[in-house]
């Protein structure tokens, strides 16, 4: 049987089940076992013993930063085993008990990484077919599909040319990604100019990015046998239009010869969590948009740890959701130093996965220390994202022709479109 016939259903069960079944486990031995069965289906569904070994290697930071962090602690008397490491010019004593554990915790979130890949081989929608057979909600199940076909090349229309490439079907995940952002660089001008434009504080670019996706949806759902009804269709299609320009976004990382800094993406990604919340009429617009492109990024192999990817795109929505209404409650007009607030507290929130993970394998309390630079860094790009969020959310919302019905955004529209009169006149 090809895995192309197994039940959508059955695939999402099984990534559940490994995902809880493997921190069950206790014996490394079993663990060890368990991802060996792995890696041989791995092989057998003809997914490359070259992309094993990159995906394995992609953990080794991981690995190394939990095995010395459980190493280097005491544990319990029944577990610690101290020996001597002879460097030389100093000895420097060991937890081999310790480390045994951490390898133990290491092998688990390998297991659940290989498993989130075999769960899609052959289909790399089948996971929101599942899902929506399972009984998602339709809102998020039509946006991951949307997202997918949009990405494999449908939907056509008014967004001719942003966003399509591959990746939404027949595994090559990568080579999808790469043919995403070669498309998404082209319609009107170079990439390179874009890039430029944002940098002198012009978001043309990015808006006009998020109108073309939009439209792609819409053109998409008006042809879908699964199009929602009512207001929810147009808050799918925002969902979508988003999702598709974080994707494009999240592709920077793929351009050759450009020395961005870790993080650099939250500086773009964080304004447009709050363009969902505004933009939607669901009160967490936001956290949907992070649930379906974390989704998708996560079933395009995006990430080092799986399905836990998800919780990094997921957090900063539900923090963006709970902190928008407030910030711009009553037609306030924050400045940059607001939408910098907010960003902050969303930086933090991106840095939801390895905070998971790490509490995930019971790391002992010095590893909590390693993540400190990781959490400022974080922090940082969520602050300055202030600089383009100010801009962004004032030329989203007095776009000509963009739809005027989203009743949260109403009042700073107006307002917004109050200012932009007065600088004219």
């Amino acid at each position: 049987m090809s895995a192309t016939a197994v039940d959508p259903r059955i695939r999402v069960l099984y990534l559940a089940a490994v995902a809880v079944g493997a921190f069950l486990v206790k014996d490394a031995r079993i663990a060890g076992a368990l991802l060996g069965v792995h890696a041989i289906a791995w092989l057998a569904l003809r997914l490359g013993a070259r992309p094993l070994v990159r995906q394995v290697v992609k953990l080794w930071g991981f690995a190394a930063f939990v095995i010395a962090s459980y190493a280097l602690t005491s544990e319990e008397a029944s577990i610690d085993r101290w020996v001597q490491l002879d460097l030389g010019f100093a000895r420097i004593p060991l937890n081999a008990g310790g480390a045994a554990i951490g390898g133990l915790m290491v092998l688990r979130v390998l297991l659940v990484v290989l498993a989130s890949r075999i769960a899609r081989a052959g289909d790399e929608r089948a996971i929101a077919l599942g899902l929506r057979k399972l009984g998602t909600p339709d809102i998020v199940a039509t946006s991951i599909d949307a997202v997918l076909a949009l990405l494999g090349g449908g939907g056509g229309g008014r967004g001719r040319g942003g966003g399509g490439g591959g990746g939404g079907g027949g595994g090559g995940g990568g080579r999808g990604r790469r043919r995403h952002e070669e498309d998404d660089a082209g319609p009107h001008e170079g990439f390179l100019a874009s890039l430029r434009r944002i940098a002198r504080g012009d978001v043309g670019p990015i808006v006009d990015r998020i109108e073309r996706h939009i439209g792609r949806a819409e053109s998409y759902l008006e042809r879908s046998e699964h199009r929602p009804s009512g207001r929810a269709s147009r808050d799918v299609a925002v969902i979508v239009g988003l999702s598709l320009t974080m994707l494009g976004i999240k592709a920077l990382k793929l351009l050759p010869n450009i020395p961005f800094a870790p993080g650099h993406k939250l500086v773009l990604l964080t304004p447009l969590y709050v363009v969902a919340s505004l933009k939607t009429r669901t009160r967490i617009g936001a956290t949907l948009t992070g649930l379906v492109m974390g989704s998708v990024a996560f079933l395009l192999g995006d990430g080092r740890y799986g399905i836990f990817e998800i919780l990094k795109h997921v957090v900063p929505g539900i923090l963006c959701d709970l902190l928008v209404p407030f910030v711009a409650a009553e037609g306030r007009r924050p400045g940059a130093v607001a939408w910098s607030f907010v960003g902050g507290i969303m930086g933090l929130g991106r840095f939801a996965t390895i905070f998971t993970v790490t509490l995930t394998v019971q790391a002992p309390g010095v590893a909590w220390a390693f993540l400190i630079p990781g959490l400022v860094i974080h922090t940082t790009f969520g602050v300055l994202s202030g600089l383009v969020s100010s801009p962004l959310i004032r030329a989203v919302l007095t776009k000509a022709g963009a739809p005027r019905t989203e009743p949260k955004a109403e009042a700073m529209r107006a307002a917004a479109k109050t200012d932009l009169e007065t600088e004219i006149t």
